[in-house]
């Protein structure tokens, strides 16, 4: 095997003086009358368990004499362990966005205790035309070029 999951060969019509190939390998399927049923449990145990036991396996699987199930059930593994490192990542994420978000609530909390609304009233007039909507309480709406804007004090 010239790399882990990966092998230098040359195909048949061809012979040792031709260039060879990387070829990628895996398990070659068995083809049975009868369903394939899921890996059983104590498999699966075996392929994500300790590392000293998971050697184990690999061994067991290279005396075989099938590249594939070893090369594959190596694969498994290291999927695995990618896919953990990226659930780490999401929860870290996760972590940073319910932070921030907090934030944000908070900020809004403290502008709404400081009265900043009615401080700021006069620049209501900025908001733009679609963003200006019917509330029980809004200032009036006036008719403009075919759509309506809130008529606040100040703005002309």
């Amino acid at each position: 095997m010239a790399d882990e999951g990966m092998v230098l060969a040359y195909t048949k019509e061809q012979g040792p003086e031709s260039d060879l190939y990387l070829v990628p390998i895996h398990a070659a399927p068995v083809f049975l009358s009868e369903p394939i049923d899921p890996i059983p449990q104590w498999l699966h145990q075996l392929l994500i368990g300790q590392l000293a036991i998971f050697h184990m396996l690999v061994n067991a699987a290279k005396k075989l004499d099938d590249w594939g199930i070893a090369t594959n059930i190596t694969h498994y593994q290291e999927y695995n362990d990618k896919l953990a490192n990226i659930n780490v990542c999401i929860e870290q994420l996760q972590a940073k966005v319910d932070l921030v978000h907090l934030a944000k609530l908070l900020c809004k909390g403290q502008l709404k205790a400081a009265w900043a609304p009615k401080q700021l009233a006069h620049m209501e007039c900025l908001v733009p035309v679609f963003m200006c909507h019917k509330r029980s309480g809004d200032l009036p709406q006036v008719a403009i070029q075919g759509g309506w804007k809130c008529q606040a004090q100040g703005c002309a």
